[in-house]
């Protein structure tokens, strides 16, 4: 039996705006919340629960002050 369900918490994939855990989750959040509040928020069709790894969270931006890499430029 996974560790998750001594503790009496699980991973849930938020899929529309709601109030977990007593604070605000936009959709796409993973949250660990208590069983009984994610098992009704399955049924409301607001979460499932989560399997697999967070998406990492990727910066695109290119040529901006915080931008990791450099504008690069054609050769005349």
């Amino acid at each position: 039996m996974p560790s998750a369900f001594k503790r009496g918490t699980m991973k849930y994939l938020i899929l529309a705006d709601t109030v977990a855990n007593k604070e605000k989750v936009k959709a796409g959040d993973v949250v660990e919340l208590p069983i009984d509040e994610g098992r009704s928020l399955v049924g409301y069709g607001k979460a499932e629960e989560y399997k697999g790894k967070e998406k990492k969270e990727t910066n695109r931006s290119v040529g901006l002050e915080k931008s990791e890499k450099k504008v690069k430029k054609r050769a005349k």
